[in-house]
């Protein structure tokens, strides 16, 4: 097995950590020596660092594909300096468990408050706790004001040709077409089954007669909607639909159930019995 070989230029600051990079044959030490810029190739991938002799300074390239960012272990707090209570390396203290600082109504989340770990996702978590504080906090003092969005109104899509050849009678069970599942999703209380087909499509017309005979079962408890795909992509697009043939069932403005492939007759009864 290959053993892959680190280039770390860093300020080592901890004696136990000198000790285990000394040790480690895969890392090499380089003293004395500061990162200037990245060196990529014809292609504008990275091929290496650009770094520098302090004392010299003498420039020299270092063969290297990836590269790890360490931002070091000093916390940027200095304008928070004399404002909140820092401990002596200059992190925010927090009460143990919370966010809550020396400040009242001041939370701190993020490496600022981490001197132990200091690794993304433990910071997003604080995150998270941070805000929820501050969200309680606000509560407590009532200062909490909810803004909500404005209702906007529905797009009344045109009539087309086709649909008013075809026309609509929601009286009836059986309906084909855009305009009939429109007009079935915002006016309907029964539970609405929608087989979507396409002309190509060998299992749609196996399972067209089967639901069809499924539906005469339940009649005025349910309404049931034919959309061939190809003169109606919009509508296929906005249901999700990947591939026919696809059933989905629709109550109250709500989808409650997508059913892909041809299955049992059974089993399209059972929901539709348990949902009408």
């Amino acid at each position: 097995m290959e053993l892959v070989s680190w280039i770390v230029v860093y300020r080592l600051v901890d004696y136990h950590e000198c000790f285990r990079v000394y040790d480690n044959p895969n890392v090499t030490v380089h003293f004395n020596t500061e990162a200037v810029d990245l060196v990529s190739n014809t292609k504008g991938q990275m091929s290496g660092i650009l770094i520098r002799k302090v004392d010299t300074g003498e420039e020299s390239v270092l063969e290297a594909k990836g590269l790890f960012y360490g931002i070091g272990h000093s916390p940027n707090t200095q304008l928070l300096k004399g404002q909140v209570e820092l401990d002596h390396s200059g992190y925010v203290q927090v009460e143990d468990g919370t966010a809550k600082t020396s400040v009242e109504g001041v939370f701190a989340a993020g490496d600022v408050q981490d001197h132990e770990w200091r690794q993304a996702i433990t910071a997003a978590g604080s995150g998270c706790v941070a805000a929820l504080s501050v969200e309680r906090y606000l509560v407590s003092k009532d200062l909490l004001i909810e803004f909500h969005q404005p209702k906007t109104e529905e797009v009344k899509k045109e009539l087309t040709d086709r649909d008013v050849q075809e026309g609509f009678d929601i009286t009836l069970t059986k309906h084909k077409g855009q305009y009939a599942l429109r007009k079935l999703y915002h006016e309907s209380p029964r539970l609405i089954c929608v087989l979507y087909t396409s002309p190509t499509c060998g299992p749609c017309r196996t399972l067209k007669p089967i639901l069809s005979k499924v539906i005469d079962e339940f009649d005025e408890n349910v309404h049931y909607v034919e959309i061939d795909i190809e003169e109606d992509p919009e509508i296929a697009e906005a249901a999700g639909i990947m591939g026919t043939p696809c059933v989905q069932y629709f109550k109250n403005k709500e989808m409650l159930k997508t059913v892909s492939g041809v299955k049992m007759k059974s089993e399209y009864r059972e929901f539709i019995e348990a949902n009408k």
